[in-house]
Formats: C-alpha cells, structure tokens, sequence
C-alpha cells in the first residue's frame, strides 16, 4: 500500500536536506574568497540560505553599500560583485565565468529539457533569423494579440466589467502569440497544445529545483521520478513530431517549389539551420521547447506586473492612448508604430525596474579561482551575481527610486538623451533584465515587441481597473529565493473601452 502523502513528501524533503547538505559540505570546504559574507556560516550557513528564500530583497539591499559581499544559498556560495565590476562579469569567457554551467547547476535543464540544452545552436537561429523577421511577421503577432484577448476575455456586449484572473489571462495571451511565431497557425490556437506549453514552463522551473539540489549521479533518477517535463515533452511532440516530418515531405517532393512555399516560423527556421546528423524532429521539437521556456514563463511574469501597474493607476491610460492613437495613425499597426510608442515603451521598463521578476542578474560558475579587476576572489565552484535589484533601486542613478514614474525613460530621450540607451529592449549596466554580454537575452527583441504588442492593444480596446484596492495599490507581491513572483489570484477588472 502507498505511503500517505504527507509521509512520502517528508521523505523527499528529508533526502532532498541530506544530499543538500552533503554537496554543501564539499563547497564550503573549498570556500576561499576574500569577500566578507553577509549573515551567518552557522551549519554550512544553511540556516541562513533557507532564511534568504523569504529575505532575499531586503538583503540585498542591505548589501549594495557594501560592495562585493557573499551568501549562502542552497547549491553553494553566491558572491554578489560591485556595480562597477559589471564589465568584467560582462566580458568573461565561459572557461572563466560560466553563464551555461551556472543555468545547469541552477535548473538542470539536461535533465528537464533535454540534452539539446549542451548544444544550444538554436539560440543563434533566435538571436539572427528571428529577429531579422520580426517587422515582417509583426502583423501575425499583432493578430494573434488581439484575437487571443477577444478569446481569453469574453466580455458581455452591455460594456459591464468582468473580473478576470490575471495571471492566466496574460499567460493564455502570451502563449498564443509566441506560438504564432514558433508554429504558426493553426496549431498557435489548438487547446490543448497551449495547455501543455503553458504548464510546461512551470514544470521545468519546478523540476529543475528539485532536481539541483541532488549530486549529479542522481540527476537522471530523480528526473525520472519527480520531474513531469518527459511527460510533457512527448505530448507536445504528438504535434510537432507529425508537423515537422510533414514539412520535410514536402521538401523532398516539391524541391525548389518548396522554397518558395515553406512557412516563415521559428519551426522552420530551426529546421533549415540543423546541422548535419541533427535533422531530427523530437530534437527540434526539444530546441522550440526550449525557446518556449525561455520566453513564455518570464513574459508571463513580467507583463502580469505591468498589467497590474496599469490597473493601479489608470489616470496614465488616456496618455498611453494618445500615444498609441497617434502611431497607429501614422504607421498603421506595424513595428514602426511600435517605436514610435516612447511612452508604452517607458511604462513597460519603468515597471520592470521598480518590480521586476528578479533580484539578480549575470549569474555565472566559476571554472576555477578567478581574481576580478579589483581583487575580489570568486573561488571555484562559487556562483558570481550582480545585484539587480540594488542596482534597478540606488538613487545614484533613479532620483525616488522606489517611486513609479512611467516616463522616466521617455522623459529622458524628450531632453536629448540616446533613445536607444533608453529602450526597453536595452541591455545595459543600470538595466539588467536582459543579462549581458555574449550570453545576453537572445530573445530580448521579441520578447520587448509582444510585450508592447499587448500594452497597446489593452489600453487602445479596454477598460482596466482593480475592484476594492486603493488607487496606487496593487496586490502584494511573492517572493521566493531571488524571484519576485506577482500575486497569482489576484483578479483585474475588464470592460470594453468607455472612456478616453
């Protein structure tokens, strides 16, 4: 007979706690940084790296002043450089500072996505072809946007409010149209495909937790038992499998002709860039997997807090829909009207500084002892961040950095300052969300497009408000380890727009 459930999670989490600590035992062991830690060491300092799930923001603050300092976390130790060390974290090699083995020892993505994760060509196709396309495919985007909300929200026709949970509306919207870009129509719209590449992004976050605090001969087996990614994965394969193996039918067939016909999506673009001996369909469909990880969860994540900024403080709207109004007028809905929309764009950054979805940024593993340009000693083995959320809130650089001014960014560009420092889509030193150097964001450009994509089409077609909330007040935040997760059942209200 079964264990009782409550029996068999104490179980997982006893083992989870030994080997955590087992690996702990081997990395503080080798700990020989020169850089003051911040809390305690008591037991390994895993008391402390258990405190910090909760209390992450407010130590990194209390940290910021003090330049390079160092924590404990759950997988080893975390050595928070200065701000001014940006570049040297920017301009690493990956045999000195590794952004891929830090996201392999952070998520385990061998074991949740797949081995394409070790040869991740797929993500030069993301960063040139895609990119190079996306004023072309732009109106798809668009129509998918503005269809997946027609769809998502069902709003009465007597123009009353509907109370919608948010998280799943933008989650919903988000999937749909980056799958219009990945696959097209008509599987963009299938049910059941968007469930399975929805939830997938949790269950590779999830798994990969789990997964990572195991040493790495266990990986495979605890990926086996506790991670629900293969199951996930064969059932999107059910659908791309048949689709990619259909389109290379077709290729055999019709030669040239072919050519001229194939579709422009993410799915053929990484079908034409296979290397030899990787024409393999579950392969590609890992590799969209992938992508679709990569873009679907944050977006996600990141548009819900702009959403509920927007529903906290809808005098901003009749400002964002002049703007709008006036781009559309001149360019129609294209990607020049998109950037000509300084202010859409300033809100969106504006609130993924004050609130973004993390608190730090570059995180890379060190390969062996290395000594940055100031002296700090990041030892092997030991995790270098820079401190995002210290950075997105110094006055420094943000005057009322805790207070949200959407025109921050917009107001600047209107005194001279370089537009294209200023854009959302921008990664720089005192805008980390994009990550940097080599391994920054490939899918940054997209990601800013669909985001301002959707700002628009809310504020040009709806109404948007919080029910029972004061003005300026929007539903308390989540915070888990470095993450800053938005309220998941927090509720916005809907209606067809009314006013100017």
């Amino acid at each position: 007979m079964a264990a009782p459930l409550d029996t068999v999670t104490w179980a997982v989490a006893l083992t989870v706690l030994i080997c955590a600590i087992l690996s702990w035992g081997f990395v503080s062991r080798s700990r020989k940084s020169n850089v003051p830690v911040l809390g305690s060491d008591f037991l390994f300092g895993y008391v402390m790296a258990f405190r910090l799930l909760t209390h992450y923001r407010q130590t990194l603050l209390e940290g910021y002043r003090k330049h390079a300092f160092q924590t404990p976390g759950l997988k080893g130790w975390i050595v928070f450089v200065s701000p001014e060390l940006y570049d040297d974290v920017r301009k690493s090699r990956d045999d000195a500072l590794s952004m891929p083995e830090e996201v392999k020892s952070s998520l385990a993505l061998e074991n949740t996505i797949g081995p394409v994760v070790l040869h991740p060509w797929h993500f030069a196709v993301v960063r040139k072809q895609m990119t190079q396309n996306l004023g072309a495919k732009f109106p798809e985007v668009y129509d998918e946007v503005l269809t997946a909300f027609e769809d998502e929200l069902q709003l009465p026709a007597n123009g009353d409010w509907r109370p919608v949970h948010a998280h799943d509306l933008i989650m919903s919207v988000v999937c749909r149209a980056s799958q219009r870009l990945f696959v097209g129509l008509p599987l963009c719209r299938d049910p059941e495909y968007n469930r399975i590449s929805r939830d997938f992004s949790g269950t590779v976050m999830m798994g990969g937790f789990l997964i990572a605090l195991f040493p790495t001969f266990l990986k495979p087996l605890v990926g086996r038992y506790f991670s629900a990614a293969p199951k996930a994965i064969r059932g999107v394969e059910k659908y791309i499998v048949p689709m990619i193996e259909e389109r290379w039918r077709q290729e055999r067939e019709l030669g040239d002709v072919w050519n001229e016909r194939k579709p422009a999506d993410v799915t053929q673009w990484f079908m034409d860039s296979a290397p030899e001996g990787e024409r393999d369909a579950k392969d590609i469909t890992a590799r969209i997997l992938s992508v679709n990880f990569a873009s679907t969860h944050t977006t996600s994540l990141s548009f819900t807090h702009v959403l509920y900024w927007l529903a906290a403080r809808p005098e901003f709207l009749p400002v964002l829909r002049e703007e709008v109004a006036a781009a559309v007028a001149a360019h129609g809905w294209t990607k020049g009207a998109l950037g000509a929309m300084r202010r859409v764009d300033s809100f969106i950054k504006e609130c993924l500084r004050v609130t973004g979805i993390g608190a730090t940024a570059m995180g890379r593993k060190a390969m062996g002892d290395v000594t940055l340009s100031d002296g700090t000693v990041v030892p092997k083995g030991a995790t270098v961040m820079l401190n995002m959320w210290g950075i997105h809130h110094d006055p420094e650089l943000f005057p009322r950095p805790d207070e949200f001014d959407p025109w921050r960014y917009s107001r600047r560009v209107e005194q001279g300052k370089s537009e294209v420092s200023n854009a959302l889509s921008t990664a720089s030193s005192d805008f980390l969300l994009w990550g940097g150097g080599a391994h920054v964001c490939a899918g940054r450009y997209f990601a800013a497009q669909e985001m301002k994509t959707m700002l628009a089409v809310i504020v040009s077609e709806y109404d948007v408000r919080f029910d029972g909330l004061e003005p300026g007040v929007r539903p308390k935040d989540t915070w888990f380890a470095f993450s800053c997760i938005p309220a998941s059942n927090a509720r916005v209200l809907f209606r067809r727009r009314q006013t100017c």
